[in-house]
């Protein structure tokens, strides 16, 4: 017996001048295209509530090769009644469908190799990673969420403890970091600015956002898809848009991260488990030469702290992380 698919996406034409006005309650699933050519045409997701409240803003898939985002977005959106929702959650799974068609974290090289997540806010006129950036950021700008969400993974090169933060020092970051707290996981991290980021870039712009972490190592665990499912009701019960209980508000310290990078390419080897705690001085990983393996750096903690993320591809260029080690906000003077 042949399965049935589901209702076929209606294609709204370009990401620019879709909008909310005039939608009703219900849920949507549409296509848009977000550059012309090449063509970068994106699934969008609207479930609008029968009352009124905030707009909520969810992306995920701007690294290809980071799938526990876009599966929690596809579980909450088909779980979602609209008639417990007060307000919209929109919500964009497949950030760049060029990079998840090809399963890399990053535009394939053929078109050209940049990745999406350094490439904020974009230009108009400039290569297709950077018009694609500027068509998703002048898309949530235009709609000002009351909350955007940006969710990532280790994806196949890290292994990532999961853990969610904010953006310290750009606008709207009492909100931010309260929000951060309300999504439920343990692990909190105030981010340093990044520029080139999608969510350094809305925060930048006043809007209340939040980035999460999850394990990476080249799959998608299904304890990541939950904390990831489970943390974006949580944000919107938090935002008031459901109402069944209140939002968790996990206590704690935020914590900073100092990236180790690798000081030559080779082969790397790591000496820590991710969530593991290290001393100053210890022993991070050795690099080997990746033709006959000989020793050619030990690589040793800066500072003491928490092992966040570990590589996971062997396979490493100089400049590249190795590890990221978080200790609490102050402590930056501690050894």
């Amino acid at each position: 017996m042949k399965k049935s698919r589901g209702p076929l996406p209606h294609h709204l034409g370009a990401l620019s001048v879709f909008s909310l006005e005039g939608r009703g309650p219900g849920r949507g699933q549409f296509l848009v295209t977000a550059v012309a050519e090449p063509a970068a045409v994106l699934p969008l997701i609207v479930i609008r509530g029968e009352s009124a409240g905030p707009l909520f803003i969810v992306v995920a898939g701007v690294h290809g090769d980071e799938y526990e985002g876009p599966q929690a977005i596809w579980e909450v959106a088909q779980g979602l009644p609209p008639s417990s929702l007060h307000g919209t959650l929109l919500a964009l799974p497949v950030c760049n469908p060029w990079a998840f068609a090809a399963g890399l974290r990053s535009t394939p090289d053929a078109m050209d190799g940049a990745n999406l997540a350094r490439e904020f806010p974009g230009a108009l006129e400039g290569s297709p990673t950077q018009r694609l950036a500027r068509a998703l950021l002048e898309f949530v700008l235009k709609l000002k969420p009351g909350l955007f969400l940006d969710l990532h993974s280790g994806g196949t090169r890290y292994s990532f403890l999961p853990v969610v933060g904010y953006r310290g020092g750009l606008g709207n970051e009492d909100r931010s970091r309260a929000a951060a707290r309300a999504f439920g996981l343990s692990a909190l991290w105030e981010m340093a600015d990044h520029r080139g980021t999608f969510n350094s870039e809305t925060a930048r712009k006043g809007i209340t956002t939040v980035g999460v972490e999850m394990t990476g190592a080249g799959g998608c665990r299904r304890e990541d898809v939950a904390a990831n499912r489970e943390g974006m009701l949580n944000l919107m019960r938090w935002l008031g848009m459901l109402r069944d209980h209140p939002a968790p508000e996990v206590l704690g310290p935020f914590r900073r991260t100092t990236d180790v990078l690798a000081p030559v390419s080779g082969f790397v080897v790591p000496h820590q488990a991710v969530g593991g705690r290290v001393e100053a001085g210890d022993s991070i990983a050795r690099i080997h030469s990746s033709l006959f393996g000989e020793i050619v750096a030990e690589v040793k903690a800066p500072h003491a702290g928490e092992v966040w993320a570990m590589r996971h591809l062997r396979a490493i260029q100089q400049g590249e992380i190795i590890t990221s080690i978080a200790r609490p906000v102050g402590a930056e003077t501690d050894r």
